[in-house]
C-alpha cells in the first residue's frame, strides 16, 4: 500500500558511543532516504565503566557536531540533538538526565543491573553469560522474578523520570532464542509485560517500534511484540518508529513492514518530532 508519510528516525547510534560512522554519513544517508527528520541519541555518559556510551569529554565534540550539521543541512532536514539515557534502579538515577536542558529529546532505557557478587554493572542483552550470571546469582536462577523484576524496574523508571520516549520495552527477550529461558506465551509473562504497558498509559509515556534487534539479526521480530504493541494500541499508548541504528544502512530497516504492523496492532497514528514539537501523523 502506497502511504505519503513523512520518514523520520530518532534512536541513532555513531562512533562516538557503541555505533559505526559519524554523524554526517548519517545525515547523508537520511537524505538519500527522503527523511523529514534525523535525531541523534548517544548513549548518554554514566558514572559506572562502559565502553559502549558517549564519553563525558566527548558530549562538546558530540553537540557541536549536530549543531555544525543542522546548520550545513538545515534547509533540506531536520536535525535533533537527544540522549539515550541508562535507568540505574538501585540509586533512581537516570543518568544523562542533566544534559536535558541542552537536547531537543530523551529516551529512556534500562540495560544494566547492579550484581552484588562482583560490584560491577551487567548488561542484559549483551552476552548469554552475562544474562546467566544475573539470572543465578541475583534470582537465584528464577526466570519469573527475573524478567518481573526488569518490567517492574522500567515501571519505576517511568514514574519518577520524564523523557521523550521509552526504549525496546520488551529487551529482556532479546537473547531468549527459541523461548531457551522462558515462553512469552505463559501468563505469568503476559500479565507483567501488560502491566508494564498499562503503565506506560498511566505515566502518557510514549514507547517505540523499534526494529534495531531486526537490524543486527538478533531477534525476529520487533521490541515490542506484536501481542504487547496490540496491547498499547488499544490503551492509546502514543508510539514513534525507530531503528536503533548503529550503521547509517540501518536508518530505515523494516520500517515499511513495520508500518504494516503498527496498523494491524490498532494504531492509526504514529508520534514525530517535526518543527520542533512531537505531533502525530495519521497512518491511513
Amino acid at each position: 500500500m502506497e502511504r505519503n508519510l513523512k520518514l523520520a528516525n530518532y534512536h541513532t547510534h555513531c562512533e562516538l558511543d557503541d555505533g559505526r560512522g559519524p554523524l554526517e554519513e548519517y545525515v547523508l544517508k537520511a537524505l538519500s532516504l527522503r527523511f523529514e527528520a534525523i535525531g541523534f541519541s548517544c548513549h548518554a555518559p554514566n558514572p559506572h565503566d562502559s565502553t559502549w556510551h558517549l564519553r563525558h569529554d566527548k558530549v562538546e565534540q558530540y553537540l557541536e557536531t549536530i549543531s555544525r550539521l543542522r546548520f550545513t543541512y538545515g534547509n533540506r532536514i531536520e536535525i535533533y540533538a537527544g540522549m539515550e539515557l541508562e535507568y540505574f534502579s538501585e540509586s533512581d538515577v537516570l543518568s544523562g538526565s542533566e544534559y536535558a536542558d541542552r537536547l531537543d529529546y530523551t529516551i529512556g532505557s534500562f540495560h544494566m543491573l547492579y550484581h552484588p557478587k562482583s560490584g560491577t554493572y551487567i548488561s542484559i542483552d549483551n552476552t548469554r553469560e552475562d544474562y546467566e550470571t544475573l539470572l543465578n546469582d541475583n534470582y537465584s536462577g528464577d526466570i519469573t522474578a527475573f524478567v518481573s523484576d526488569y518490567f517492574a524496574i522500567q515501571e519505576t523508571m517511568m514514574r519518577h523520570h520524564k523523557f521523550s520516549f521509552l526504549a525496546h520495552c520488551d529487551l529482556i527477550k532479546k537473547l531468549n532464542k527459541d523461548n531457551r529461558y522462558f515462553d512469552p506465551a505463559e501468563q505469568w509473562y503476559m500479565d507483567a509485560s501488560r502491566h508494564l504497558i498499562e503503565v506506560a498509559a498511566d505515566q502518557h509515556v510514549r514507547i517505540e517500534a523499534n526494529t534495531g534487534g531486526m537490524a543486527r539479526q538478533a531477534i525476529p521480530e520487533m521490541y515490542p511484540s506484536a501481542s504487547l504493541l496490540r496491547i498499547a494500541a488499544a490503551l492509546d499508548v502514543p508510539v514513534v518508529i525507530s531503528s536503533d541504528a548503529h550503521k547509517s544502512a540501518q536508518l530505515d530497516y523494516y520500517f515499511s513492514q513495520a508500518i504494516d504492523e503498527i496498523i494491524q496492532a490498532g494504531y492509526k497514528q504514529i508520534d514525530l518530532l517535526y518543527h520542533g514539537l512531537w505531533t502525530r501523523q495519521n497512518l491511513l
